[in-house]
């Protein structure tokens, strides 16, 4: 059976999200991770302020684990860390964030596996930018999709992707937050 692919973002309706708190003169953490391309942040990295932003509904709380709005960075809860760390941890890197949560710690995390051969050009709709490609319509190829749960392909400057597994894995440890809505087709 043919593994189903999703598009990993968060689900803004019932969940408040995070945007960073930066200084005009510095550059965005998404545009920084962008220009990472996939490439872990080295030592010169430091914790970047995160600030709460109300979900679809005007509610603002810190009831969610998962806010992918300033993708590719992505931002887990402790709980989403540990139910999804032997997922985590080897597919990418564990940044610090500061957060103004009292009770309930997040991390950051940027993927380090691009997987190559996985994107499918022809059926794919994308523009083509200096460090990569801006992706409109995604079209995967099946065969060359070589990981079980998480994972970014070398053409895209910013999508991660997720498998059935990894949806049924945040499903079982009940975890809020993550959009599954977006299935990708493959090839």
């Amino acid at each position: 059976m043919m593994k189903k692919i999703y598009l990993l973002e968060s689900a803004l309706r019932d969940n408040c999200f995070f945007i960073q708190d930066c200084p005009e003169e510095e550059k965005g953490i998404m545009q920084r991770a962008v220009t990472q391309r996939w490439k872990p942040f080295g030592d010169n990295y430091q914790p970047i302020k995160l600030e709460l932003r109300r979900n679809e509904l005007g509610k603002k709380n810190y009831q969610f684990d998962f806010s992918g709005f300033l993708g590719p960075f992505l931002v887990f809860s402790e709980s989403a860390l540990t139910a999804l760390a032997d997922i985590l941890e080897p597919r990418g890197q564990l940044l610090p964030v500061i957060t103004e949560s009292k009770r309930k710690q997040f991390f950051g995390y940027y993927p380090t596996n691009p997987l190559s051969g996985c994107f499918d050009k022809e059926k794919s709709v994308y523009e083509e930018w200096p460090n990569g490609l801006k992706i409109e319509k995604t079209f995967l190829i099946a065969q060359n999709i070589t990981d079980d749960y998480l994972f970014s392909i070398e053409e895209s400057i910013s999508r991660v992707f997720v498998t059935d597994k990894f949806k049924q894995r945040v499903e079982d440890a009940n975890l809020l937050g993550f959009d599954f809505s977006i299935e990708i087709p493959t090839s």
